[in-house]
């Protein structure tokens, strides 16, 4: 009895995370020649990257090595009296993947010696995880833009939203999704790396220093959170021979083609992201500090981007990545890894424009850029259970701050007439670092009621923060050089164009301090009989949001834009009227609480291990970032002031040198004395000078202006993957996986008064009209005679929100996958996949407010809008039909020759048209947006890209090697269009036909980038 509660304490107290995993496993069973398995074996493992370990095999003949460093050499040998000993050499480690082998022992002495070497399996009998593994050979060998979004993009089924042709778009993270969505989740080397608010990865990547990466795309098992695409990766680490590698990659706008063609320039393209220069480089190195024992790793990388947007405007981007790794084994049962990797970027003129002409230089929260620390222990107990504790810590943040103005102590001043921003700019600050605290275990038992169990149970605790500011230098700044009338100085009530006046806007600015803490529990059983594997599971987790306490400041009077530019009286008055805050901690009763159940089941048909069909059911919740705690903030945390400012020639803003004008006046009145006394008109000013706090006590907050009703929480993916894998040939392995989902359970904000508790619904909406069948020059085709509706008279205007499940809403996706994957050997591999999808949203009775364009949208494709940044536009991206075919050929004189290939569906173009009815009862509802076609129904071109690498080898003793290599992007030159703005016609006036046509009207913004080449040389030694 206690020895069964012992081990129930200790499966309780830990946790295994597969979904952040940094090993893989061997599992193997040892039979005698007729198949009886073998108990009492002495099997053991040896490798360049572990120290020898030995295991005893069960009464089953089983042997298990666990949470082994991906490699290629591992070799296990198997003893036992009587007979020939048996090795078999050259296993294959892989990333999150069990590796099974059989041994066959015959009937000899031990003396006697029998090797094998034989292919690792490319399918597993006992995962239903749908996942690509991505091995150094591909990330090293494949003509890519070295980053892992591009790496993404060739796992199949993922969507990203933009091509990055031989680095033009690195620098940036690429949007992408998969299977209809859900929140991504990202590791390196086991340690969880998501942003806290964005949820994307904390930071950027050293590419030479991966190992291998893998990318779960559905199927997860308990240890997996969300339905989104979980990207894995581990980094190399120490073995025992000393290594040595290098690498110096150069592209240059030398090596660049020209693809922009008079044609495309009239149709609306101002340019592509032309490539300056960009420069690639880095070393790595390792060995042990002791042999079998102690092990140490050290990379260093830099990728030094200069490159033009597509509006000309340079946008140059500098990765710095550090990365260092300890691994001990002082007993061959304990394994202990420590791993550090800081990650920095500097980007110089982010969103530079013409009003803003140097844009920003982004820089890191720390000086060497965003760390991430790991430090985890493992421990096998026994053959049986295996034990792990793990801490992480990721310290994410960035700074944008204005390239004119690093010190942010000027007064930004906005030229009107020239529509410039001038001396500074608003900044932005974000700190969001996130603590993981796991414990995890595994047991093993072959015959607990007579049948194999794999138990998996645990718990984790994450504590996350999410702290921003953006706001101006000091909370002030000034508008100048009006060309226009502001107010009025000649009494008649007209306003005039005034020389020299200024306008002074004075704001708190905006600020946050939101903290998600997550506690998760879960329970699997992996069962097997037989051929069959039954995986049962369940996952528990409970995601908490809080607003910690932080200050609020408007007039920062040591500020040089105050201290510089104002007096003490006027610093001092405005202060009066608009003081700084205190934000207490604010601690809602409110939580998504997510229980997930999950069901595999895999069968061997021919009980060879080769040809498997799986079956995954499961239920995911969603990320929780930390912007959900903003529901719960308090009014009055903005609040604004502002004032005309006439100088008296000082350039100096004194107390009595700024007015207010009334909303029903244009003339100008004091707003202060000489002594800084408060003596404006507070009321008639009331939002034209001032607004968003309460002017006699501005320090009072309000409650929110969000009403959570019960039924808010986490969104909801349920998902059913039918999936048969078969080995065709050694190291050859051909998946088909069938893949259904639904999405529900999402939430929608309605607006609310909290005074009466009414809520927006479709009764408060009427038809106020049809459709005419043209509008201007445009025929509205299929939506001609189509109803719009619009906001009954009766509705009032209301601001505060009430936030809520929505009713009836989904969405679902269909699809198949059809994926070959040949790993290299015997001088050549492949990887192919093709893609059939279907993804739809339905709105069902309650799912929606006004049903003007319920014909377009419900039981109608559904895609996300994505990539919009840089002058580039978002595009609705989704394609029914994928095909991915990347490989590699080894040709004699140690000649390689590699490339990829990507095709798919082009993405969706809206087609609409803006309806303004003056005639409407209600002022806050006069405005429709319509759809003249179904949502889907047209799209870009189909798109299509090959890119080629050729790749000389020279050998340098065994193990040394130096790879010459020449990539080609784009190699067709295409200009495939990329980018339009939706085919939006206009705003058509109802009361008079007036047609205001929209300038950018299906304008094209970006075509594929030109073809590039890259030179690049790396050794290995």
């Amino acid at each position: 009895m206690r020895k069964w509660f012992s081990l129930t304490l200790i499966l309780f107290l830990v946790l295994p995370v597969a979904a952040q995993q940094r090993t893989g496993n061997i599992y193997g069973k040892v039979v005698d020649t007729d198949g009886n398995p073998l108990p009492g074996v002495t099997v053991t493992l040896t490798g360049s990257l572990t120290a020898p370990i030995s295991v005893i095999t069960s009464a089953e003949g089983v042997f298990r090595f666990l949470s082994l460093a991906p490699g290629r050499d591992y070799k296990v040998t198997a003893e036992l009296e009587g007979f020939k000993t048996v090795t078999r050499e050259n296993i294959i480690v892989s990333l999150g993947r069990n590796t099974e082998i059989t041994l066959a022992m015959e009937m000899g002495t031990l003396e006697e010696e029998v090797t094998v070497i034989a292919a690792t399996p490319v399918v597993e009998t006992k995962r239903t995880t749908v996942a690509e593994n991505i091995t150094r050979d591909v990330l090293q060998s494949l003509p890519t833009s070295r980053d892992p979004w591009v790496i993404l993009q060739q796992a199949p089924g993922v969507m990203v939203d933009r091509e990055n042709v031989g680095g033009s778009e690195s620098g940036q993270m690429a949007g992408f999704y998969s299977k209809g969505g859900g929140s991504e989740m990202w590791s390196i080397d086991g340690a969880s790396i998501e942003d806290p608010s964005s949820v994307s990865s904390i930071t950027y990547f050293d590419f030479d220093a991966f190992e291998e990466m893998n990318v779960t795309l559905g199927g997860g098992d308990v240890t997996v959170a969300t339905g989104g695409v979980n990207v894995n990766m581990v980094t190399r680490r120490g073995g025992n021979n000393v290594s040595l590698g290098g690498r110096f990659y150069l592209t240059d706008q030398k090596f660049q083609a020209d693809n922009l063609t008079d044609e495309l320039r009239a149709e609306g393209v101002q340019g592509t992201n032309i490539i300056r220069n960009i420069k690639d480089y880095g070393f790595n190195t390792g060995g042990p500090f002791f042999k079998d024992k102690a092990w140490w790793w050290l990379s260093y990388g830099v990728q030094d981007i200069k490159s033009n947007n597509i509006y000309g405007n340079p946008d140059d981007t500098l990765l710095a990545n550090y990365a260092a790794k300890i691994n001990l084994q002082l007993v061959p049962q304990n394994r202990f890894e420590a791993f550090v990797h800081i990650g920095n970027k500097e980007k110089f003129g982010r969103s530079a424009s013409y009003s803003f002409p140097r844009g920003w230089h982004q820089t890191g929260k720390y000086h060497f850029g965003t760390p991430i620390i790991k430090v985890e222990d493992e421990h096998m107990f026994g053959d049986n259970l295996f034990v792990s504790a793990k801490y992480s810590y990721s310290g994410g943040g960035f700074n944008m701050i204005p390239t004119d103005d690093e010190e942010m102590q000027q007064l930004m001043r906005y030229d009107v007439t020239a529509g410039i921003y001038r001396n500074s700019y608003w900044f932005y600050r974000a700190d969001r670092p996130t603590h993981n605290f796991r414990l995890m275990a595994n047991y093993f038992n072959d015959k607990l009621f007579g049948v194999s169990h794999e138990v998996k149970i645990g718990v984790e605790y994450r504590y996350s923060t999410g702290a921003h500011e953006w706001r101006t230098p000091g909370n002030v700044y000034t508008e100048y050089n009006y060309n226009y009338p502001t107010v009025d100085i000649t009494g008649d009530n007209i306003p005039d164009l005034v020389d020299n006046i200024e306008w002074i806007y004075v704001e708190r600015g905006w600020r946050d301090n939101n903290t998600v803490t997550e506690y998760v529990g879960f329970f699997s059983d992996t069962i097997t009989v037989g051929r069959l594997n039954a995986i049962l599971g369940f996952r528990y987790s409970h995601q908490h949001p809080r607003i910690d306490s932080f200050t609020m400041t408007a007039v920062e009077k040591d500020n040089g834009a105050w201290a510089n530019n104002f007096t003490t009286t006027a610093i001092n008055a405005i202060d009066s009227l608009l003081p700084g805050l205190n934000i207490p901690t604010v601690d809602p009763d409110y939580a998504w609480k997510v229980f997930s159940p999950r069901l595999g089941l895999t069968y061997d048909l021919f009980g060879d291990g080769k040809t498997i069909v799986k079956l995954s059911l499961g239920q995911y919740g969603e990320f929780m970032g930390t912007d959900e705690a903003g529901y719960f903030e308090p009014l009055g945390l903005s609040g604004w002031s502002s004032f005309y400012w006439l100088d008296n020639g000082d350039g100096i803003v004194d107390a009595t040198e700024l007015f207010w004008r009334t909303a029903s006046a244009y003339s100008l009145h004091p707003v202060f004395d000489a002594n800084g006394n408060f003596i404006g008109d507070v009321d008639g000013a009331y939002g034209i000078m001032w607004e968003g706090y309460d002017f006699d006590n501005p320090q009072q907050t309000g409650a929110p202006r969000y009403t959570l009703d019960s039924s808010a929480g986490s969104p909801r993916i349920s998902e059913a993957i039918l999936s048969l894998e078969r080995e065709l040939l050694p190291d050859l392995g051909l998946g088909v996986h069938f893949t259904y989902r639904r999405f529900d359970h999402f939430n929608w904000n309605l607006a609310y008064d909290p005074a009466t508790g009414d809520k927006a619904s479709q009764d408060e909406y009427f038809q106020a009209g049809v459709i005419p069948e043209k509008v201007g020059p445009y025929s509205t085709g299929e939506a001609a005679g189509k109803p719009y509706y619009l906001l009954k008279g009766d509705i009032p205007y209301r601001w505060y929100q009430y936030r809520e499940q929505r009713p009836d809403y989904y969405r679902d996706f269909k699809g198949v996958d059809f994926v070959l994957n040949k790993r290299l050997s015997n001088n050549w591999m492949l990887n192919l996949s093709f893609t059939l999808q279907d993804q739809r949203e339905h709105y069902g009775d309650k799912g929606y407010l006004n049903p003007t364009n319920l014909w377009a949208l419900d039981n109608i494709t559904w895609a996300p809008q994505m990539g919009g940044s840089s002058g580039k536009i978002g595009m609705y991206v989704f394609s029914r039909w994928l095909f991915k075919l990347s490989g590699l050929y080894q040709l004699p004189l140690d000649f390689n020759l590699s490339f990829t290939f990507n095709a798919r569906e082009g993405h969706i173009i809206p087609h609409t048209v803006d309806i303004v009815d003056y005639n409407a009862p209600n002022p806050y509802s006069q405005t429709i947006n319509v759809y003249l076609d179904k949502f889907g129904t047209e799209r870009l071109p189909t798109f299509y890209n090959l890119n080629l690498r050729i790749e000389k080898i020279v050998r340098y003793s065994d193990s040394g090697r130096i790879y010459f290599m020449a990539d080609i992007f784009n190699v067709f030159n295409s200009a495939i269009m990329n980018r339009r703005y939706d085919r939006h016609h206009g705003t058509y006036y109802v009361h008079n036909g007036y047609f205001a046509q929209n300038a950018t009207d299906f304008m094209a913004n970006e075509i594929l980038n030109p073809r590039v080449v890259r030179f690049g040389v790396r050794f290995q030694f």
